[in-house]
């Protein structure tokens, strides 16, 4: 079994490449419901509502440990905290593209796969 920390470990990459697909309705969504939360870097993030919906679909080992944090605490941003998604994807999608420009190493098959995901929602393929 993986360790909580091993879990922790993945969740920011999975958070944000489920943010980059799917911000074309999240984004609106969280405006029409002025449901943007500050984050310590200065910026905005989704409701924890939505981000623990997508990252315990995204993480199915998750599961295992949400039980006993959601009975320590039902102060769903405080999970979020915990589980160290409290930060302004937006920011962190621009680092990561930076870094990835730097290092082209860093580039993968499912960076290429997010990209042809975005294209065919802006054309209307999807």
């Amino acid at each position: 079994m993986m360790t909580f920390e091993q879990i922790k470990a993945t969740l920011s990459d999975k958070w944000l490449d489920y943010y980059q697909i799917n911000r074309c309705w999240i984004q609106p969504l969280m405006d029409s419901k002025n449901c943007w939360y500050n984050t310590p870097d200065g910026g905005k993030r989704p409701s924890a509502e939505i981000i623990l919906g997508a990252i315990t679909a995204l993480e199915p080992k998750l599961s295992f440990w949400m039980p006993p944090f959601c009975e320590l605490s039902s102060d769903y941003n405080n999970l979020i905290k915990v589980l160290g998604l409290n930060f302004n994807p937006e920011t962190e999608l621009k680092k990561r593209e930076e870094e990835r420009a730097k290092n082209p190493q860093l580039n993968s098959s499912d960076t290429d796969e997010i990209e042809r995901i975005r294209q065919q929602l802006q054309k209307g393929e999807l």
